[in-house]
């Protein structure tokens, strides 16, 4: 038996002043290939399930520490691929991550997101319960990166 992979990916707004998530938009790659946005419900199968809550932490630990860091956070953008064994153990979990800042903060506001920060955010993100209880063996390589 061969391996699955499963392709999730995520986008999400920050308005001022308060930057909260809002618009926050799963969607699922389907057998077909076609994306699905994903309606969170009991009818959804578990592991997909599981599968949004890894990455709705990243999402969540990403977002807490920018508001934290007073970043002027616009939007986030998300690709995650996890790859399980045949009997759906989880081999190895890539994701993707960029976050674009408000074109209208300042340009200081805009100064306080460097190298240091992002990969500060980028460590604290892999505090993240859910990515803390993959299986051991896992392979975890989460990016961060700033859109122009």
């Amino acid at each position: 038996m061969s391996n699955r992979t499963f392709q999730l990916r995520l986008h999400s707004r920050h308005t001022p002043p308060e930057r909260q998530t809002t618009n926050l938009v799963v969607d699922y790659r389907n057998e077909q290939g076609i994306w699905e946005p994903q309606q969170l419900n009991l009818t959804l199968p578990g592991f997909r399930l599981y599968l949004i809550s890894l990455l709705l932490c990243q999402h969540f630990y990403l977002v807490a520490n920018a508001l934290e860091r007073q970043i002027p956070l616009h939007a986030v953008e998300a690709d995650v691929v996890v790859t399980t064994s045949h009997d759906w153990i989880v081999t190895a979990v890539e994701g993707e991550f960029r976050i674009q800042l408000d074109p209208s903060a300042s340009p200081q506001q805009h100064q306080l997101v460097d190298g240091g920060v992002i990969a500060s955010i980028l460590e604290r993100m892999k505090l993240c319960p859910v990515s803390r209880n993959l299986p051991a063996g896992a392979e975890k390589r989460i990016d961060l990166t700033v859109l122009a």
